[in-house]
């Protein structure tokens, strides 16, 4: 069993959102992510994992090239695997994320895929 410190985890940094990662088994990843106003992750995706976020604190943009969608606590998002998305923070902005799958590493996209 592992206890995780969520609040007492989260990193902040002006150039870039920061992971800290809490908890790795073979078949996930769980970490909280601190991110400033503005920071935006690059369009991406994960083919083998499926990426789910629960906001903690603040407000962010959730975009899976379809629609964007601004979400503030409580709120969960789930990307399946597969599926190009975007993270915007709007305001400072703390998540809860995890990544399910062997395979979680992110696959750059250049552009939205066409639909």
């Amino acid at each position: 069993m592992n206890i995780l410190d969520l609040r007492g985890s989260v990193q902040f940094a002006a150039d870039r959102h920061v992971y800290k990662f809490l908890s790795e088994t073979p078949y996930s990843s769980i970490s909280v992510v601190g991110w400033e106003p503005g920071q935006v992750s690059p369009i991406h995706s994960h083919p083998d994992a499926d990426e789910i976020y629960y906001i903690l604190e603040g407000e962010g943009l959730f975009n899976d090239g379809r629609r964007e969608v601004k979400l503030g606590p409580g709120a969960t998002v789930v990307f399946p695997a597969g599926e190009v998305h975007r993270v915007q923070a709007v305001t400072r902005m703390v998540l809860y994320r995890v990544q399910a799958g062997a395979d979680r590493h992110p696959e750059p996209v250049p552009d939205w895929p066409r639909r």
